[in-house]
């Protein structure tokens, strides 16, 4: 068998395997791109409505979706430490502050990975919640917060009344 022979051999049975490996790698990119570009509009959509589950999603499925892009990853582990400092008093106004510029950088990484055009300044400025919305989530928050409330009320009642229910019962058996 002659060397072109054997190029020739070679090719034909290379050539198939290598276009399916590279076929899978293309494939594999966009699944992961998909993924990322999934994660980023989900956090996009919900970034001032950090109480949305699907906020709490895309924040937790960052680490699985941008794994080895450090710039995003960088930017992720400095909104965790943020978002886990519990502030003081004196100094929640400022923490919030750091939360959000925190946030925005998390997000702008993930634009700047993605290829978008999108500033850091837009991030924190163009968001949208309907004013629906935000009513009902906060009276949402407000019922939630009165709950406890109402539950000390109902039991100091029935503390009170609980003595001439007593009396009652023992009436009626006697």
């Amino acid at each position: 068998m002659s060397n072109l022979q054997l190029i020739t051999l070679v090719a034909i049975l290379a050539g198939p395997v290598l276009a399916v490996l590279v076929q899978l790698l293309a494939e594999r990119r966009k699944i992961v791109r998909e993924h990322q570009a999934a994660t980023f509009r989900l956090l996009v959509s919900t970034r001032h409505l950090p109480s949305d589950p699907t906020y709490s999603t895309a924040i937790n499925m960052t680490p699985v979706d941008f794994n080895g892009v450090g710039s995003v990853m960088a930017a992720h582990q400095g909104y965790i430490e943020t978002i886990t400092y519990q502030a003081t008093p004196e100094n929640v106004v400022a923490h919030e502050k750091q939360m959000i510029s925190k946030q925005t950088k998390l997000i702008f990484e993930m634009a700047k990975h993605l290829g978008y055009d999108l500033s850091e300044t837009d991030i924190q400025t163009t968001a949208y919640a309907a004013g629906g919305f935000v009513q009902r989530d906060n009276l949402m928050l407000r019922a939630w917060e009165a709950w406890p409330r109402i539950a000390e009320a109902l039991e100091s009642q029935v503390e009170l009344s609980a003595p001439e229910e007593k009396k009652k019962l023992r009436k009626g058996a006697s």
